[in-house]
């Protein structure tokens, strides 16, 4: 599904993430590395879900809006149409019809099917793919692995020949 460099962006110097009230894959710093990777020379922004900035506020139009708002995290449409007004090219998830007729690339995380019991790892498969949408290549090489806390006892040899 990744298409690295395939959906970059022309003439992009500022960038607004929108993150996800559902989790935060990346944090702060690792999405502005990500992207300023992608697009050298940037300047990153960040707002909340409720329109609400982390750090800096963006002054002026927007060339980049990434938006990881998902479904059942409340927005409203008017905050979608805000969004959408300050920026060039818009990029986020299909939740709603208000983003899927606003945005200008969506993705259908409901039409992939992701079928993961785990939220933090359906959250950042559906995030790597609207980073993939917006032209930023995300390799994952420092994933953690699984928790096998539970399981590791059973695959040890048994404690024979032991007397206590």
């Amino acid at each position: 599904m990744e298409n690295h460099g395939i959906n970059r962006i022309p003439g992009v110097n500022t960038v607004l993430v929108v993150l996800s009230a559902t989790g935060l894959v990346y944090d702060i710093e690792a999405l502005r590395h990500v992207i300023l990777l992608a697009y050298p020379g940037t300047v990153v922004f960040f707002k909340s879900t409720n329109g609400k900035p982390i750090g800096v506020l963006p002054v002026g139009k927007i060339d980049l809006l990434i938006d990881f708002t998902g479904p059942g995290q409340r927005q409203c449409s008017r905050l979608v149409r805000k969004f959408r007004r300050t920026a060039k090219m818009a990029v986020g998830r299909s939740v709603g019809r208000v983003r899927a007729k606003r945005y200008d690339r969506v993705f259908n995380e409901i039409s992939m099917a992701f079928n993961f019991p785990d939220m933090l790892l359906r959250e950042s498969m559906v995030q790597r793919e609207v980073l993939a949408l917006a032209g930023i290549p995300l390799v994952p090489c420092g994933d953690t692995p699984m928790d096998r806390s539970k399981s590791i006892a059973r695959e040890l040899p048994p404690l024979c020949g032991l007397s206590g």
